[in-house]
């Protein structure tokens, strides 16, 4: 407790020094005559809800844009320029770790459109990440260095409350954000009235909101859920993004029935459908057999000389692809054994019935000698272990390395671009979930991460403009614009009363799922990725997950006579057979380590080093080159994570906090589904 008063007295110091020394941005300063009018709060909030907070609508003093016009257009292109000072906006993306993939849009089509109609810009260039710290140390920082940004993404602590650091958006978000309070209301009444850890308070407005096709079923309960389930099909067996992506040239020489790619899309375009055998063509169903499969690769790439785009040797895969080891023991580990929703942190143990550390288990010590081996082997390069994540990037999309997984798709684009007769595919191992490791799943529509606001950057009279930006993506013309573009982006056309994209590069990414990359090129939602709001780096999606009702693959699909290849992608799922199993339960918070970073001193001094010192450490174990040096490595990090605060009193402490402030989540761990 006292080094939390410490940190916030350093905190309140530094900020106060700051708003002392310092005027607010010089972008946002500069207000002229011609400011946006906020909506008048009669006709926009009903009567019975204005009583729910004490915010003032701001006077307004020049152009008018409110909610009512933008809420009544079917197109942004419908709306008028704005005329009012420009704001320039830095993000800070408070969960980010330094990753090296920054795409940019040459023909972004998004974001100069919301400049025209609201003023506003994103600074990618300057915007930034954690660079591989905690959120804390990252704060710290900030602090000191007097240089908070105007934008914060996932970045809301105790900490940033108590110093008074950002907005309190709780009585503004029904005058300047109405649709997206509406739509709170509606979808996600508990979420809206538990706030911020309980309190009711808002201190960010929740991005990316909705639940696949079950959001689409709440929005319009009407909707064919069977037929246009490719919005969101159900979530695969061991949660998502539960499949390998394989070189289909080296897997069919592993296993001749396992089809190619094209084989695939073949098969999708004759029958519209993939049968569970057809999914699960790759026989693993054991983690033995998981094992196994890396050991035979590596002896076919030997056997058959098979080299990279490049050249250069291939290897099974990279144990390592820079930044941390999430993406090995978060995702792959989880694959091997099927634990769903396991990130070897603190988790809940339903057979001790206590909260644990996953990475001071014997079995997970195992585990991890698993993918030492792997290193040890051959299977993948010792050399990975010191890789960025770009050079990872660039070594898989030459094809160096016949497997990824996680998030790291590979891409497809550079591939055929390179000319090689190769693709990398999807590969679903037969391998069933353990109901021991569920995690609680809420049953109302959710969001992921939010977008907050900083005081000492951002005007009040500039929070309602922001708010209103953001609010304008929950409208329909604001679903369409970050899924179409504007008319005037001339990207589209009307035939027989239904969009159509005049760019085939556009129809066939966003429509029939072709990986060519064109929603990047034109900043473009998918109903893969979810909305975006406009900005290269780091990206945050906002609105109705996948551009909802207004996604191009839900009107396509209204037209639809013929099967696409690209659509086999969406199709090639296991959840459609075997579902992910999840708790009935809504629950406030779980048990992720991060839920006690703002209570208990112990989590938070091991989190804030996590990032520079336990992950190295855990690296470490993955490079050791025999099993004493193995066991030396293993110690050494657990002795680490204890020093630093992660002790046996500390999970004590953090599960006794748990239990008492949210008695339903535990109760939902402890049923288990």
């Amino acid at each position: 407790m006292k080094k939390r008063l410490f940190f916030l007295a350093v905190i309140a110091i530094v900020l106060a020094l700051f708003l002392a020394a310092c005027g607010r941005n010089n972008d946002n300063d500069e207000q002229d005559d011609q400011q946006d009018t906020p909506p008048q709060q009669e006709t926009i909030v009903d009567e019975d809800e204005q009583d729910e907070g004490d915010a003032t609508a701001i006077e307004p003093t020049g152009q008018v844009l409110t909610a009512e016009l933008y809420g009544s257009v079917s197109d942004s292109s419908e709306l008028p320029d704005w005329t009012g000072t420009q704001i320039n906006l830095r993000v800070w993306n408070g969960h980010g770790t330094g990753d090296a993939v920054r795409h940019r849009s040459a023909r972004d089509v998004v974001s100069p459109e919301i400049q025209r109609i609201f003023g506003i810009t994103l600074d990618a260039e300057n915007s930034f990440d954690n660079a591989g710290q905690d959120l804390h140390a990252r704060l710290a920082i900030l602090a000191a260095t007097r240089d908070f940004p105007e934008l914060g993404f996932n970045v809301v602590t105790d900490d940033l409350i108590a110093g008074n650091v950002i907005y309190d958006l709780t009585d503004l978000i029904p005058i300047y954000a109405p649709n997206y309070y509406a739509f709170m209301r509606t979808h996600a009444p508990r979420n809206w009235e538990s706030g911020f850890g309980g309190t009711g308070r808002h201190y960010d407005i929740l991005v990316n909101v909705g639940n696949n096709a079950d959001a689409i079923r709440q929005i319009h309960p009407y909707v064919d859920i069977e037929r246009y389930s490719h919005i969101g099909r159900p979530t695969d067996t061991l949660g998502n993004l539960s499949n390998l992506y394989v070189r289909d040239d080296i897997l069919t020489l592993m296993f001749p029935e396992a089809r190619t790619m094209a084989q695939l899309e073949e098969l999708y375009v004759q029958q519209g459908y993939f049968t569970r055998e057809q999914v699960f063509d790759v026989p693993v169903r054991t983690q033995e057999e998981f094992i196994q499969f890396f050991y035979t690769m590596h002896d076919v790439i030997d056997e058959h000389g098979i080299v990279a785009a490049n050249g250069m040797p291939v290897y099974p895969l990279a144990v390592f692809q820079g930044g941390d080891n999430w993406a090995t023991f978060a995702w792959l580990n989880n694959l091997m054994s099927g634990k769903a929703s396991f990130n070897y942190f603190t988790f809940f143990n339903r057979q001790t019935q206590s909260l644990e550390v996953g990475f001071m288990q014997d079995w997970f010590k195992e585990e991890m000698r698993v993918f030492n081996n792997f290193v040890r082997d051959g299977i993948s390069p010792a050399s990975s272990l010191i890789e960025n994540n770009e050079m990872f990037n660039n070594r898989l999309n030459a094809g160096e390395y016949a497997v990824s997984f996680a998030w790291m798709e590979p891409n497809h684009a550079i591939i055929e671009a390179s000319g090689v007769d190769w693709r990398f595919r999807p590969v679903f191992f037969d391998i069933p979930q353990r109901t021991d490791f569920i995690l609680p799943y809420g049953n109302e529509i959710h969001g992921w991460d939010g977008i907050s606001i900083f005081k000492d950057q951002v005007s009040e009279e500039d929070v309602r403009r922001i708010l209103m930006w953001i609010d304008f993506l929950y409208t329909d013309a604001g679903q369409r614009l970050v899924s179409w573009g504007p008319a005037t982006a001339g990207i589209w056309e009307y035939v027989d009363g239904q969009r159509r994209f005049t760019v085939p590069e556009l129809e066939q990414n966003l429509v029939f799922n072709v990986e060519n990359n064109a929603h990047i090129e034109f900043n473009l939602a998918t109903t893969r990725y979810g909305a975006h709001i406009p900005l290269n780096f780091p990206t945050m999606p906002v609105g109705i997950q996948g551009g909802g009702l207004q996604a191009p693959r839900f009107i396509y699909d209204l037209l639809e006579t013929e099967r696409s290849p690209g659509g086999a992608r969406s199709a090639f799922r296991t959840g459609i057979f075997d579902p992910h199993v999840t708790t009935r339960e809504t629950v406030v918070t779980s048990a992720n380590i991060w839920a006690f970073t703002d209570h208990i001193d112990g989590v938070q001094s091991f989190w804030t080093v996590r990032g520079t010192g336990f992950e190295p450490l855990m690296t470490r174990v993955l490079a050791a080159q025999s099993d004493a040096e193995f066991e030396t490595a293993y110690y050494a990090m657990i002795e680490f994570a204890e020093m630093h605060g992660l002790t046996e009193e500390t999970i004590k402490e953090a599960e006794a906090w748990w239990r008492e402030n949210f008695p339903n989540c535990v109760r939902a761990y402890e049923i288990g589904y």
